[in-house]
């Protein structure tokens, strides 16, 4: 079902439970009515709630769009205060004192964090007046076993190879060099930035790109995680199936020789051709990273 037909059912009182559309009918009845008003309340379902605003039952598509665009706002914000008085404003706390150097930099936080939620406020009212609605898209019906629930657990997974693989490539930085950095006036974060970063560069990206081919080629922790469900949505509430867990699941149910048989081996193949590409462009990008660094 397509985003235009799922808001066009939510318009006309239609609600979307455990993957189904449903509307509902009161009964005609005074004492049926009355008796499902009683079980509604001692159930708790009337409640407003996080699965029935997901459902559409209930509020409007702001809620969702401020909680996606605050990210980005962040960033945004961020980036242009770095712009505009970032550099002003390091020139102004190196003539104050530290406690007022620090104040300054918290008030300039906290300024950037407000900002961030006005143009994260101000960016979903105007999709939200456009008509457009997150649970047409990254959100939509709650499932138990989700996109949402992989991405936390695979991040368990995955964080410890990446921290132990940068850490060895920060402390492989010499000693040297940011004794020389800062014996020729630079801060300490001035030569975590333009020395240590840059040295240790290769080592950081190689340690994402081996994160990264990890979670790629996860079969069994997505598997049970998602709970197998066939369908790629952009819905982070909801399941999905990769190519590794398809081949695990569907292989042995697959005739030889059959399309279904060939189909699979297809998708191996995809994803061979997606991991070469992904390592190629990992040693292309950290080859660089070394030859531009070399003189250091």
């Amino acid at each position: 079902m397509s985003p235009d037909e799922e808001r066009r059912l939510r318009r006309e009182g239609f609600f979307f439970r455990e993957g189904g559309v449903v509307r509902p009918v009161a009964p005609e009845d005074a004492a049926a009515k009355a008796s499902m008003l009683a079980e509604v309340r001692a159930t708790g379902q009337g409640l407003p709630g996080i699965r029935r605003w997901l459902d559409g039952s209930i509020g409007g598509a702001m809620p969702g769009w401020f909680a996606a665009l605050v990210p980005l706002a962040l960033i945004a914000a961020w980036v242009g205060q770095a712009r505009l008085v970032g550099r002003r404003f390091d020139d102004w706390a190196e003539t104050v004192g530290r406690p007022t150097a620090a104040a300054g930099y918290a008030a300039r936080s906290l300024a950037t964090v407000l900002a961030a939620m006005g143009l994260a406020a101000l960016g979903a009212w105007a999709l939200t007046n456009a008509g457009y609605d997150t649970r047409d898209s990254i959100f939509g019906p709650f499932s138990v076993r989700n996109t949402l629930v992989v991405g936390l657990i695979m991040g368990f997974a995955v964080i410890p190879i990446i921290y132990t693989i940068s850490d060895d490539a920060l402390r492989s930085v010499p000693a040297g060099l940011r004794s020389a950095s800062l014996g020729a006036g630079a801060t300490p974060w001035q030569t975590v930035r333009r020395v240590v970063l840059p040295v240790a560069g290769s080592g950081i990206f190689s340690a994402c790109m081996i994160g990264l081919g990890r979670a790629v080629g996860e079969t069994m922790i997505v598997l049970m995680a998602t709970g197998n469900t066939p369908e790629i949505t952009a819905n982070i509430f909801a399941g999905f199936r990769t190519l590794a867990a398809n081949i695990a699941v569907e292989m042995p149910e697959a005739a030889r020789g059959s399309t279904h048989y060939r189909a699979l081996f297809l998708c191996g193949f995809v994803l061979f051709v997606m991991t070469f590409i992904i390592n190629t462009t990992a040693e292309i990008v950290r080859q660089r990273f070394r030859k531009r660094n070399a003189a250091l």
